[in-house]
């Protein structure tokens, strides 16, 4: 079968290779993949970055839903054809401080499906019967009016939902600012909504006209343009002088932290998801003077999936919005480039015989 394989550390070292059917045990589940979704890491993988997570040769894909096409004799709560999708943990230790307070994300050990170990680029992924057994739910069943598609790009949408909802103290009614109009940051912009933001800042860049209408579709009240206005003064404007109560970084950049530190309330909340490697070069007694709490964010929990599902069967969280464009995997760079260059939303690749 045809799968995408980054066979190196550096950067270009992805190609499309033919790779065998992987064999499963007595405990083990094996996906027929249907649709992938494409994440600003597989770029970053795919550019040289995340040294730390990969484990070369691997195919490449973290985002996936799909059908159970075979399952050891030892599986008992799944049947083939069940129609699922992976949290995309593959393995976990079980015994660490993160695994004992089901943190699993944060297991020093853990090897996720499509970079750590082979994931859903591909036509199919197994899935080892060893998380089956230490983690309750690294598969959810997706319920009938989800489409694959919809079920594949669950874990950003999660994502942005444990960010605003799970990680602040937001109540309905209090405005909040998500610096970013990527994938993560329309993802937080529809998490907002539901949690009943009255203002709902979109901030991003004039070149993003596209998204801002996406994101005001999705539920922002009010977009800004960071390189053409001047941010801190139409936050003033949009919370009579107060500042929101919570900023989602999304961008991740030096730049963006110190604009939310401007513009958070006294006694706000910073949660920051986007990354950046270089140094903040500003003082931050600013946080110091306002009270303000940073949280350090990384993806995603049971109840972020449970309720993400659920909301979605409500028509609550607009999916098929946030999908852009659909290739078949042989296509995969056209798909990386589309993403790269903020040509696209969600991307999503179909495997290939």
């Amino acid at each position: 079968m045809k799968a995408l394989v980054k066979y190196g550390y550096g950067k270009g070292e992805t190609e499309i290779r033919d790779v065998s059917v992987p064999k499963i045990g007595d405990d083990d589940i094996l996906i027929e993949v249907k649709a992938a979704g494409i994440c600003g890491s597989d770029i970053a993988f795919d550019e040289g970055g995340h040294e730390n997570l990969l484990n070369p040769p691997v195919t490449l894909g973290h985002e996936f839903s799909g059908i159970i096409a075979k399952k050891g004799k030892n599986v008992t709560e799944w049947e083939i054809g069940d129609r699922v999708v992976s949290e995309n943990t593959g393995y976990i230790c079980g015994k660490c401080y993160a695994c004992s307070t089901a943190d699993y994300l944060s297991c020093p050990e853990r090897l996720g499906i499509g970079y750590g170990m082979d994931g859903g680029f591909t036509k199919y992924v197994k899935i080892p019967g060893l998380v089956l057994q230490r983690m309750p739910h690294p598969l959810f069943r997706i319920p009938e009016g989800i489409t694959f598609e919809e079920a594949a790009i669950i874990d950003p949408c999660a994502n942005g939902y444990k960010a605003v909802v799970q990680e602040s103290r937001v109540y309905p009614g209090e405005d909040i600012a998500v610096f970013g109009v990527g994938a993560l940051g329309l993802f937080s912009i529809q998490a907002s909504r539901v949690a009943g933001a009255a203002n709902i800042i979109a901030i991003g860049l004039s070149k993003d006209t596209v998204r801002f209408e996406l994101a005001q579709k999705l539920g922002a009240t009010h977009v800004i343009m960071a390189d053409k206005e001047d941010v801190l003064k139409k936050v003033a404007d949009i919370t009579s002088g107060e500042g929101v109560a919570l900023v989602v970084d999304c961008a991740g950049v030096a730049i963006v932290l110190k604009q939310a530190i401007e513009i958070v309330r006294n006694g706000g909340q910073i949660v920051k998801i986007g990354y950046d490697a270089n140094p903040v070069n500003f003082s931050l007694d600013p946080v110091l003077d306002k009270s303000i709490s940073i949280k350090g964010h990384f993806g995603y929990d049971y109840i972020s999936w449970k309720n993400v599902i659920k909301l979605m069967q409500k028509g609550l969280i607009d999916m098929k919005s946030m999908i852009s464009h659909r290739l078949p995997l042989s296509r995969w760079r056209e798909g990386f480039d589309l993403i790269k260059h903020q040509q696209s939303i969600k991307v999503i690749l179909t495997p290939e015989d």
